[in-house]
């Protein structure tokens, strides 16, 4: 189907998506515009100045028994209004009220605890579905039940704690709505941010500081009022007429003449883009979803769908003072364009006095570094599994399988059962019902080896874990399946077709059929936000955030403080210690052993102060070193204090929280 701009104005805007029901594919729609704002009140482009987003600062900072840091961070969903069109307020769902949310910042290594607090409205102010989040940090290895799975729901007035491992090397990562059948709304109404993991090899190779920037961009389509608009075109997609960049329509950017870096991250919906440089300039393309390729690669455009990541350097000391450079979209097929969806941003170079500090200032990395996923070989791999992605009338599908099916199915249904660190090819085919869809995978990293037989373009020869599946394209990809067991989603990422029900999951060294310690949505639940404490004099207690650098007292309701003995061979840590009286009691931790040893162990005891230690249960050690141990309904005396006894000699004891 083609419509021409003729036709798409005679039926006006929206109209025009709307009237023609896309229940076929787009070849292409050109229109004017979407909104329907006033033309006072439509932003054009380069009128803004790119808004960075502020980074998050912990609660509390403490030191792990491994002498790592352990941050406590806190997020409050609320709702919010955004400037976003001129002279109107938009009304938004956001991170700390913001959108983007603010930027998340640690080290390789360091476990963050995030609290999650749900202080959204019961119901969506305009699209009056209950407001229940779930959250998804994108690109982590986290266990099941701190993936955001899409059932394991918060509602109004509760938080839920995520515990994030951070073990992974550096990468862009982000966090956004998961809620069930929901997603996109919640994710288009503002629940999206960016998350970094820095380590030593990014830091000493890449631009850092000011010069290593967060580009989330996004669109969309605006309600005379100023409120945003939602049309998902009977579940194709939403495509909307203003680009966003980190909530700004298309910002400018002033820069000096050295090398930048940027980490774009395509949070739109549905839209797809084919980012380029305005005089069609070469990039430096040195990062994918999953971190740093194994070498830099020089390209002059890239496509880039719903949730992909790429980091980009771009040299700007070759063009002149006061030279415009604009980041261009060249769009692909089966997406709606309008007026101005062919631009992004621009960057004004500026004649100020250039910093070069830091790494790759004036020249660009060439080697980079090598992944464990980049370095598996399809000789390595056990099983070769085929799926196919398609339209079942008005249900989107992943092998014949909906989310609706998991969830009848009492969540046990699974479209894959690997072993825990099986080696596995999967093929995607889209050979039906056309259109494109970006296949995330949950918990793993993979690699592309193919598109219909040929190599993966250059910009994709990183770890990955969204693929772009084109119209008529069958990809092939390389994964290992780890570190953790238990169930995971796999689904597309043009969220209208995953809340339509192209989800579904697969398990990992787990048989659905037997108990589960990770179980995604009853192994830690949601608990009431508490209320605000108060100091000595009645006054609410400062709620000043501590700097990252800094390490302050635990309080109750910060990650467990785990202490052990300064020398021992088994380095036992408590990363989860939680006993909710009556409800459900939950251990979990990691063991770094320096020896040999096989079929470890880890005794739990209950060492709460006034009373002989008492046992618990115990735990095995999976060959990657994390246990974990979970029973309902636990004893009936409250736990305050546990200790850990490792089998290979190493001990460890942390304060139990009670919330």
């Amino acid at each position: 189907m083609s419509v021409s701009r003729r036709q798409a104005l005679q039926i006006g805007g929206v109209g025009v998506i709307g009237a023609l029901g896309l229940a076929v594919p787009l070849s292409s729609v050109d229109a004017k515009s979407a909104s329907l704002l006033d033309s006072k009140n439509m932003p054009r482009p380069y009128q803004r100045t790119l808004p960075i987003p502020p980074v998050l600062a912990p609660k509390s900072t403490t030191i792990g028994a491994d002498g790592k840091k352990v941050h406590l961070y806190q997020i409050e969903q609320t709702a919010g209004m955004g400037s976003i069109v001129p002279g109107l307020k938009t009304p938004i769902l956001g991170y700390n009220g913001l959108f983007p949310g603010p930027t998340i910042k640690v080290n390789r290594g360091e476990r963050v605890t995030l609290e999650m607090d749900n202080l959204l409205p019961l119901f969506h102010p305009q699209w009056g579905y209950r407001l229940d989040t779930s959250t998804h940090l994108h690109g982590s290895a986290s266990l099941p039940q701190y993936d955001g799975y899409a059932n394991d729901l918060t509602g109004r007035g509760l938080c839920k704690d995520y515990e994030y491992p951070n073990f992974q090397p550096a990468r862009t990562l982000w966090y956004h709505d998961h809620a069930v059948h929901n997603t996109a709304q919640s994710v288009y109404s503002g629940l999206a941010g960016q998350y970094h993991i820095h380590d030593e090899v990014e830091r000493n190779l890449l631009p850092q500081g000011k010069f290593d920037v967060p580009l989330t961009i996004s669109d969309a389509m605006f309600a005379k009022n100023g409120a945003l608009g939602y049309n998902d075109n009977t579940h194709s997609g939403l495509w909307g007429d203003v680009i966003l960049v980190n909530g700004a329509p298309w910002p400018v950017m002033k820069v000096q003449r050295r090398i930048y870096r940027f980490r774009i991250l395509n949070a739109s919906i549905s839209r797809s883009y084919r980012f380029q440089l305005g005089a069609g300039d070469p990039v430096t393309m040195v990062g994918t979803d999953g971190g740093l390729m194994p070498a830099a690669q020089q390209v002059t455009s890239w496509r880039q769908a719903g949730a992909e990541r790429y980091e980009i350097l771009i040299d700007f000391s070759k063009y002149p003072v006061g030279k415009r450079v604009e980041l261009r979209n060249l769009s692909n097929k089966n997406n709606i364009d309008y007026d101005y969806t062919g631009k992004i941003m621009a960057f004004d170079v500026t004649g100020d006095p250039v910093d070069t500090s830091g790494p790759a200032a004036r020249v660009m990395p060439t080697l980079l570094t090598g992944s464990a996923t980049m370095n598996l070989k399809p000789t390595q791999s056990v099983k070769t599994r085929h799926m196919r992605l398609k339209r079942d009338l008005d249900i989107w599908t992943i092998d014949g399988t909906t989310w609706d099916e998991v969830i009848k199915s009492g969540y046990k249904k699974v479209v894959a059962d690997p072993d825990l660190n099986d080696i596995e090819i999967w093929e995607f085919e889209n050979s039906s019902g056309g259109w494109f869809h970006p296949l995330h995978i949950h918990l793993v990293d993979f690699q592309i080896l193919s598109r219909n037989g040929r190599a993966p373009f250059a910009y994709e020869r990183g770890p990955k874990d969204v693929v772009y599946v084109g119209e008529g394209e069958t990809v092939r990809l390389l994964m290992q399946f780890g570190p953790h067991r238990g169930r995971y989603m796999i689904h597309c990422h043009n969220l209208p077709h995953e809340d339509h029900d192209m989800m579904a999951q697969f398990s990992v060294g787990y048989d659905p059929d037997e108990p589960d310690p990770n179980d995604p949505i009853e192994a830690v639940r949601p608990h009431p936000i508490e209320e605000v404490t108060t100091d000595d004099s009645g006054s609410p207690a400062s709620t000043e955030t501590a700097a990252p650098t800094t390490t302050s007292q635990p309080t109750q309701t910060a990650a467990p403080t785990t202490t052990q003995p300064a020398a021992q061979a088994d380095v036992v840590t408590i990363t989860t210690a939680r006993h909710r009286l009556n409800k459900d009691i939950a251990f979990a931790g990691t063991s770094q052993y320096t020896g040999a040893s096989a079929g470890a162990s880890v005794v739990i005891y209950d060492v709460t102060p006034g009373r002989t230690a008492s046992r618990l249960g115990a735990a095995a050690i999976n060959t990657l070193g994390n246990w974990s141990w979970t029973t309902k309904p636990g004893p009936s005396r409250q736990i305050t204090m546990v200790r850990v006894d490792s089998s290979r000699g190493g001990t460890a004891t942390a304060n139990v929280r009670t919330d």
